[in-house]
């Protein structure tokens, strides 16, 4: 994965890698995504922050979303780039290759 990688090249790291890398992100950078792909990553980053985190946080992080304006693509893309930031701290890049994706890919 590059710096420059898309959401969907960020989906494609194992759940176990997406549960470690979610809680360090801000919560607004996680309400711009969600809002920005709710069929995609929606689903997806609520499901495994309610698994990793408390219920209050993901409860702030759906009053984030309903209180926010739909994301500018600049907006999106410095939201990607924190996540692919936290990727790169922990040593994450590679693995998206080697297991099993956090969400099905379309074939």
């Amino acid at each position: 994965m590059s710096e420059a990688a898309c959401m969907f090249d960020i989906l494609e790291l194992p759940e176990n890698d997406l549960k470690r890398v979610l809680p360090k992100a801000s919560t607004r950078s996680l309400a711009k995504l969600v809002t920005a792909y709710p069929r995609s990553v929606g689903r997806t980053f609520l499901h495994l922050l309610g698994q990793c985190t408390s219920t209050v946080t993901v409860e702030f992080l759906r009053d984030e979303m309903n209180s926010m304006k739909i994301p500018s693509y600049p907006e999106i893309r410095q939201a990607e780039s924190e996540l692919m930031k936290i990727i790169h701290e922990e040593g994450l890049e590679d693995h998206a290759s080697s297991a099993p994706t956090a969400i099905p890919l379309p074939q």
